[in-house]
């Protein structure tokens, strides 16, 4: 292993008297984006990282253990790299630290010493600590700072973070992060000085950071294997927090093509590293970004991270894993490897939790596991109490309750929480679910785990197999701005009693009555909204009284208040996240024997405002209803590749929900450039000025589907943010492609466009359905290579914007058909 110390400590003549000197001088040295990262040992290493302020010459890092600094040493730059061209950070790695003890540190330069910190090394015994882990920071940075301030609240030992620091793996978007991120940094007074503390980060490589697989050096200078280097295998290792807490980070994004070296590297050594030091550790934890079954169905199964790690995780007792991407909160119950899946295995397993949500939209919690103890849409991370017995892992939700944990608190306690923190209460388990470990030293959950009730829903519940209505229309208009249409607004939708700039404010929502056309007997009506900006105030639903357009809805023309009618339901949206209205019968019938006017929310009193997401700015409302719709009706919440579909039994008919595996689109304007993931979400265009002609790519992983035929439904369904008038084609793709990589000159441009499948004219916002039944595509994919699907403009250059699975709901593929077990 590399000894930094031995090689970067400064050994200058009168050293002491010239940090002295220095460090007395009140100057500052020209220094930022203070960062300290754990990739090794955290009793004994840590490493700190910074970046200049301006001219910064020949910079070190001066520190010690108590806050006298005559007593201090130093250490220079280990290794300093670039990121995205700009950012340019200096990293000191300190070896041979003293366990359990705090160091206090500053980094010097030409000018002198800058802020003063200090952070705690891991113990070396069993006494017990708290850590953070979550995921998903990239985008919502209002939530992003509140979660960055409530963890300088709580105070951990560590903070696991999951990947997806930013959006765009940007420079620029990487400063706004490393500036939020000096929101963690807790004050103190010590001695009498005004020092930081700052927290040891664990990092994990996100798809978002799939541009640049060495993020994680470059950036928070890890060196997971200790070589000096700075490249891919730095995306994965094991830290050992003390003899109570090995933790495992893993690269989940190797599954992507071309890196099946690398992933075949990470394997080896983590079912070696786990037979040789897994049992270094009382408990095993494990973080990596792409969750092996995620629970929202727009996102597909991950079954080849299951078959990597699923059984070594038993076998071993890795005891909690930690997941993230889709933007949501789960819980599992204690897990085995069951063939291509998990069984619950109450008297030992690894338990699974996530999945990310630290800033990033809350996406719907809309696919639950029969293993599954609870899921929801909000904002989180988990705060977990690690001791010698057990294990308690917690879910913080954010907002500004919280009170603050002194570092006197801290210290007096290691496992103390500050009161009054937003906490998820889960079925089954309540605010806390305790782990405890059997004889083989597998994850137990303990009887006394709490029970309660899970929180964020406002009296509504979704029925097992409901019908659900996508949202057509939806648009907010205020009394001050009366003319003014605000369809497709930035904000999302938002509802106030009185708000200073737009007055009082109403949200309209429609919906499409296509799947219940042919229902009746109706019952258990359920709105559901994703709420960005929390209210304490009370609000209403309404039925809207008269007929209205999103495109051209305003105060004046819906009729201002008069545009309520009955009420169906009062909620209070109190927290930020996914919530579930219940509504009052007859809606849907009177919508279906007149005229579809839809919904109003709007404010019973106060000045309170709420702010919830669109179908333009993340998970869109939608509307679900219990139905006798006989036996042609096929829910649109069947299950997803899981096998969580409609059965009746062997050889019969069930249904498929295909969530988007890979989706990207490719411009002749940028020939060379990859857009995967890009904020825009999908595009096709026939020309457009910056991008050339746009296509977008589509594949589907058809796991589940295999032993399927006769097929009855192959529907392919996209979310429209930005409609045209313009006719569309579906075509088959005739080249391969992979997402990470795929451009305009890779695909052989229109190349790419095989058999055409189906039209289409995207002519309005929202969820579009197109029948590929009678293209046989989907017995296409199976008998041979599953290519995907190519949409591109048959005519004209008004281009149409679709959601990505980056960006909101995702392509899926629904599907019906005759399958064996």
């Amino acid at each position: 292993m590399k000894q930094f110390q031995g090689s970067n400590r400064i050994a200058l003549a009168g050293a002491s008297s010239l940090l002295m000197t220095l460090c007395a001088a009140d100057a500052s040295a020209a220094t930022k984006h203070h960062r300290l990262v754990w990739d090794s040992d955290g009793r004994t290493s840590a490493v700190i990282g910074f970046s200049p302020d301006g001219t910064s010459n020949n910079p070190y890092v001066s520190y010690g253990y108590t806050t006298n600094e005559s007593n201090w040493s130093s250490a220079g730059v280990d290794a300093s790299y670039t990121f995205d061209g700009s950012i340019n950070s200096n990293f000191v790695r300190l070896d041979n630290l003293s366990a359990d003890s705090e160091i206090f540190f500053r980094v010097c330069d030409q000018d002198g010493c800058g802020e003063r910190f200090w952070f705690k090394t891991a113990p070396n015994d069993n006494s017990p600590f708290v850590v953070i882990a979550g995921g998903d920071t990239r985008t919502g940075h209002t939530n992003r700072r509140q979660g960055n301030q409530l963890l300088a609240k709580i105070r951990p030992l560590a903070v696991l973070h999951g990947g997806d620091f930013t959006d765009a793996n940007s420079a620029s978007q990487m400063r706004a992060f490393l500036d939020d991120w000096e929101l963690t940094y807790s004050n103190d007074t010590i001695d009498g000085l005004s020092y930081k503390r700052i927290y040891p980060l664990i990092p994990t490589h996100g798809n978002h950071e799939d541009d640049n697989y060495s993020t994680l050096c470059q950036v928070f200078g890890a060196d997971f294997n200790a070589d000096g280097h700075c490249n891919p295998s730095d995306t994965y290792g094991a830290v050992q927090i003390s003899p109570l807490l090995r933790v495992y980070t893993l690269n989940s994004q190797f599954k992507n093509s071309g890196w099946s070296s690398y992933a075949s590297a990470m394997n080896n050594w983590l079912q070696s590293d786990l037979a040789t030091y897994g049992g270094s550790a009382q408990w095993r934890f494990a973080q990596y970004h792409k969750p092996m079954f995620p629970h929202y169905t727009g996102k597909s199964d991950n079954v080849i991270l299951h078959s990597w790690w699923a059984q070594n995780f038993y076998d071993y007792a890795m005891n909690l894993v930690v997941e993230s991407d889709t933007h949501m909160t789960k819980l599992t119950q204690s897990l085995a490897p069951s063939g291509n899946g998990f069984t619950t295995a109450s008297n030992g397993g690894t338990v699974y939790v996530g999945e990310g949500s630290w800033g990033a939209p809350a996406r719907s919690a809309n696919d639950p596991k029969s293993w599954t103890i609870d899921l929801a849409s909000i904002q989180q991370f988990k705060v977990i109490q690690v001791s010698p017995s057990e294990v308690t892992v917690r879910t913080a939700q954010f907002n500004t309750s919280a009170n603050t944990l002194s570092r006197t608190e801290r210290a007096a306690d290691p496992l103390a929480l500050p009161a009054n923190v937003n906490w998820w209460s889960a079925n089954q388990v309540g605010e806390a679910m305790t782990l405890t470990r059997n004889g083989s030293n597998r994850t137990v959950i303990s009887s006394s785990s709490s029970g309660g009730s899970s929180s964020g829903s406002s009296g509504g519940s979704v029925g097992n197999n409901p019908i659900a209505m996508a949202v057509t229309d939806d648009v907010f208009v205020t009394a001050n701005q009366t003319g003014t249409n605000y369809d497709g607004s930035n904000e999302g939708l938002l509802a106030d009693g009185y708000d200073s700039t737009y007055g009082e404010m109403m949200t309209l929502l429609k919906f499409d009555l296509d799947e219940v056309a042919s229902c009746s007997n109706f019952s258990n009506l359920t709105l559901e909204v994703s709420v960005t900006n929390y209210s304490n105030s009370s609000y209403g639903v309404f039925l809207a009284n008269g007929n209205w357009q999103e495109e051209s809805a305003t105060w004046s023309n819906v009729g201002g208040s008069g545009v309520r009618g009955t009420q169906l339901a009062t909620f209070t949206p109190s927290s930020t996240g996914l919530h579930q209205i219940s509504l009052s019968g007859g809606a849907i019938e009177s919508w279906l024997s007149g005229n579809n006017t839809g919904l109003v929310i709007a404010s019973l009193g106060g000045g309170d405002g709420v702010d919830m997401h669109s179908k333009e700015t993340g998970v869109a409302p939608v509307l679900y209803v219990d139905g006798d719709c006989g036996a042609s009706s096929s829910s649109s919440s069947s299950g997803s590749s899981s096998g969580s579909g409609s059965s009746s039994g062997s050889g019969s008919t069930q249904q498929f929900v295909q969530a988007a595996s890979d989706d990207v689109f490719v411009g002749s304007g940028r020939s060379g450039s990859n857009f995967d993931g890009n904020s825009d979400g999908l595009l096709a265009d026939g020309s457009d000025r910056y991008y050339g002609e746009l296509y977008t790519l589509i594949k589907f992983d058809l796991s589940g589907v295999e032993n399927c035929s006769n097929f009855s439904q192959a529907t392919l369904e996209l979310n429209i943010t930005d409609r045209s008038g313009n006719t569309y084609g579906i075509y088959h793709a005739a080249t391969n492609w992979q997402e990470g990589s795929a451009t305009w000159n890779s695909v052989g441009g229109s190349a790419v466009l095989g058999n055409q499948l189906a039209t289409f004219v995207p002519s309005a916002k929202g969820t579009r359905q197109i029948d590929l039944l009678s293209s046989g595509i989907v017995e296409t994919w199976l008998a041979g290579t599953n290519t995907g699907l190519a949409i591109a403009p048959i005519n004209g250059s008004n281009g149409v914007d679709m959601t990505s699975k980056e960006t909101g709901q995702g392509p899926l593929l629904r599907l019906e058909a005759t399958c064996s077990n």
